[in-house]
């Protein structure tokens, strides 16, 4: 299904009956990707999911995002189609929405609780090796600016840069999307951990994206919170399956 919000064609989905779930996509994600618990809530719940602009079948962003763009489009989502109560799961990225949404007072609609599943949100602690390669990304790009050359030459050997430099997650994206990450993992949202509601906290102990000590700050200051810990990488709801199939079907009460 098509619904459009601020001028962006938005994709999603709306299955089932009951108590209104939303599902929040990671980065670089969409729908599909959401599938194995949209398929094990839809018997009870009323599940919505949504692509973000620029991901999935959605349209392309128009400029770059910050996180309060994406919650504000997530805002007005739930407001079109009338939801005055939803429980919000997010994985990694859907996460760091889903924590600005909780710190937000100007809702018309009520957050019952949260589950994150390898959430974003909190900023990475930059060991020696990355302070390193950061440190000479920016010495070269300063470079860069003072040569003489022409803009067309300069802005290959940037792509260069970039692409030598940068992440998996900013390689694989366009313009406005990597002006949207660097937007995001340079933001670091742990003052809003205290005005979460109910929150169950789904991790992977092989995360290397998110890693499982971001879990446990979480599990630290988010109040009325527990943290469950699978045996998987950072889409731990899919490596360890079996476990958190339980974990949810007990949540949830199916």
């Amino acid at each position: 299904m098509i619904i459009n919000i601020d001028d962006y064609n938005i994709n999603y989905i709306d299955v089932g009956t009951g108590e209104n779930i939303l599902i929040l996509h990671g980065w670089g994600a969409n729908i599909k990707t959401l599938k194995p618990i949209i398929d094990l809530l839809k018997s009870k719940y009323r599940v919505l999911a949504l692509d973000y602009p620029g991901f999935g079948e959605s349209d392309n962003l128009k400029k770059s995002f910050s996180v309060d763009d994406y919650v504000n489009i997530v805002i007005s989502f739930l407001y079109k189609l009338n939801i005055k109560k939803v429980i919000l799961i997010g994985h990694s990225y859907g996460g760091r929405i889903i924590l600005k949404l909780n710190y937000r007072s100007d809702l018309e609609f009520e957050i019952l609780k949260n589950v994150l599943i390898d959430s974003a949100g909190i900023k990475n602690r930059l060991n020696m090796l990355i302070k390193l390669k950061i440190c000479i990304y920016k010495i070269l790009k300063n470079i860069l600016k003072i040569l003489p050359l022409n803009l067309n030459t300069k802005y290959k050997f940037e792509q260069k840069l970039k692409s030598k430099f940068g992440s998996s997650d900013y390689k694989n994206a366009n313009k406005y999307l990597q002006e949207t990450l660097v937007k995001s993992v340079n933001e670091d949202l742990t003052y809003c951990l205290k005005k979460m509601k109910e929150t169950l906290i789904i991790w992977g102990n092989k995360d290397n994206s998110t890693p499982i000590w971001m879990a446990e700050t979480m599990n630290k200051y988010i109040n009325n919170s527990g943290l469950v810990v699978l045996n998987g990488g950072h889409y731990s709801y899919i490596d360890d399956y079996y476990t958190f199939a339980k974990v949810i079907s007990s949540y949830f009460d199916l």
